[in-house]
């Protein structure tokens, strides 16, 4: 468990998570282990256990839950959000932690990935798979994933090297700009 290598860094920093969108029923969170029971990213990742999350929150383990990688293993499939007693959102405060990582230029293959994919829908219209993927996990990743690259290319699933931009890439282009200045 993590706890006990870990320090007490920021004791408010789950006001600064209850002050972001969604994350402001944090302080009600009992404890009661609904969110980790529901979750189908836990049975195939121990490591990703939203319960221990938002209890490290709780505890001020602010860099500890920041630089942790398993913010970026949950899949908002909402499962935990769904069926939490307290309507605690769990789902919401992983996302409100990754946007604290993301803000702060966090390093990881979840932030990697994360500012991959923006700036290729940027660019794009869309995401470029694969250079999402080599940005994400490097050209080393892409390597250390052995014959399942060949093995997709083999079944036609290999993305395409070529970017591709949409025709309307300027329309998209128009509604991130738009998104990112409101409030």
């Amino acid at each position: 468990m993590v706890l006990a290598a870990s320090r007490v860094d920021a004791p408010a920093f789950w006001k600064e998570v209850a002050a972001t969108p969604h994350g402001g029923a944090i302080a009600t969170c009992i404890q009661c282990g609904t969110c980790t029971s529901s979750c189908p990213v836990e049975a195939h990742v121990p490591d990703f256990n939203v319960r221990r999350l938002v209890a490290r929150v709780k505890l001020g383990l602010r860099d500890d839950v920041l630089s942790d990688p398993a913010i970026w293993t949950c899949t908002r499939c909402f499962a935990c959000v769904a069926r939490c007693p307290k309507h605690v959102e769990p789902g919401e405060i992983v996302e409100a932690l990754r946007h604290l990582a993301l803000r702060e230029g966090r390093d990881g293959v979840g932030p990697r990935h994360a500012r991959a994919f923006a700036d290729s829908v940027r660019e794009n219209g869309r995401i470029h798979e694969s250079r999402v993927t080599i940005e994400s996990i490097g050209v080393a990743g892409v390597v250390r994933e052995g014959l399942l690259p060949v093995r997709m290319a083999l079944h036609g699933k290999m993305p395409s090297l070529r970017r591709r931009p949409l025709e309307t890439v300027a329309e998209v282009q128009a509604l991130i700009a738009a998104a990112e200045e409101s409030p």
